[in-house]
């Protein structure tokens, strides 16, 4: 697909010193030019720091076009002199926006020990190894200040087996100790059904940009895909509380 082409060239180009770093308004007609390349025009257009290049998003995707739209690419835009990258603070901002408007009440929580430090949203799968070594961290999260807010995302989508058995764990009357019981004793739940958030969850996955679990995401909207350490996680956002 032309929204997954890369042209080294073009990115060689928007780095060079050469080119003007004044932003430039977005062409009036650029989203209607885009549309027979991508069957749609994108969700926002907005300028960037080099000059004759504009951010483009489709959903949580991020691309990079001319202002005739001749020129695409996909690919993380680096300010070589601040050494930032522009890429992906735009999707953190994004992912912020889309973090604050979470319904905290859906998911399931393990609270900070004494004082509330940091705030992870952890999109997990129980057919995860990796989600399991995750949750035996979360008690020493916890004792470090760090609250961890389960998210649900399925990886073999809505509907899935796992979906089912992720549904027992969101319709149990105690939901943080039907989470212990699935990941802590590989505990199969017994069947319950109720009205849950669980394809919510998964279409806010997917909308973050969540392509495997665990994925965590901060307050701040850092997203941090995998398993880490809970010393490393700590690390991790401390560094980013201090940005």
């Amino acid at each position: 697909m032309y929204k997954k082409l890369i042209l080294g060239a073009v990115v060689s180009i928007a780095l060079a010193s050469s080119w003007a770093v004044a932003e430039t308004a977005v062409p009036a007609d650029l989203g209607e030019k885009m549309k027979p390349m991508f069957g749609g025009a994108p969700d926002s257009l907005k300028a960037t720091p080099v000059a004759g290049v504009f951010e483009a998003k489709f959903g949580g995707e991020v691309i990079y076009v001319s202002g005739d739209a001749r020129y695409v690419f996909a690919g993380d835009l680096i300010d070589a002199q601040s050494k930032t990258n522009l890429t992906e603070l735009s999707r953190s901002a994004e992912r912020k926006e889309m973090v604050a408007k979470i319904d905290a009440s859906t998911a399931i929580e393990f609270k900070a020990k004494g004082d509330e430090k940091h705030v992870i949203y952890a999109f997990t799968d129980v057919d995860c190894p990796f989600c399991v070594k995750l949750h035996k961290e979360v008690p020493a999260l916890n004792e470090k200040g760090v609250t961890v807010r389960y998210l649900s995302y399925p990886r073999a989508g809505v509907g899935s087996p796992a979906y089912k058995r992720m549904a027992n764990i969101w319709c149990a009357d105690d939901k943080v100790t039907a989470m212990n019981q699935v990941k802590n004793e590989g505990k199969e739940l017994p069947v319950k059904e109720c009205a849950n958030p669980i394809a919510d969850h998964f279409d806010l996955g997917q909308k973050l940009g969540v392509n495997g679990t665990p994925a965590l995401v901060t307050a701040d909207g850092m997203m941090i895909p995998g398993f880490r350490p809970a010393d490393q996680l700590v690390q991790m956002l401390q560094a980013e509380a201090k940005k």
